[in-house]
């Protein structure tokens, strides 16, 4: 771009995604109490445990791409709420499985629901077409960023 488009083009990214990091575009239904981290772990629980089984709290750190004393920080007060258990993993006794009560689950799936329905909203008033063009440039842009971010760290990720 001649004549500064470059940069008012930036701007305007940079403008937006920070107005995107801002808005609450991924709100919880009101009755639900925990924090949005809180929340967010207790569905990528039911998503990735193995029901009754559960998951690595290591995995979980991947996953979140957090460390494991950030989990464990988020995973003490969800069992204070008696939102998750856990237990020693039998396989491995240094790892801990993580595994959602019966109140986690319902709290999980009424996240998930909020969540979708939200989705489901922006699709709407989207349309079909702008949906699918919105999903392929966000999901280009997260290539970029993930190879800036590679680069960036030498690959050691």
């Amino acid at each position: 771009m001649a004549g500064g488009g470059e940069e008012t083009a930036a701007r305007k990214l940079i403008e937006m995604f920070m107005l995107f990091n801002k808005m609450n575009w991924n709100h919880q239904p009101l009755d639900l109490k925990q924090k949005h981290s809180e929340i967010r772990l207790l569905v990528v629980i039911k998503r990735m445990g193995k029901g009754e089984e559960g998951i690595k709290v290591s995995d979980l750190s991947r996953f979140l791409r957090v460390t494991s004393p950030t989990v464990t920080q988020l995973l003490n007060r969800l069992e204070e709420m008696g939102l998750i258990l856990r237990k020693e993993d039998p396989k491995d006794r240094r790892a801990v499985l993580v595994s959602l009560t019966e109140e986690g689950e319902l709290t999980a799936k009424k996240a998930l629901k909020g969540f979708q329905d939200r989705m489901n909203g922006l699709i709407e008033y989207l349309g079909d077409e702008d949906t699918e063009h919105l999903t392929r440039l966000l999901k280009k842009t997260t290539t970029y960023f993930e190879q800036m971010n590679q680069t960036d760290s030498g690959g050691d990720d």
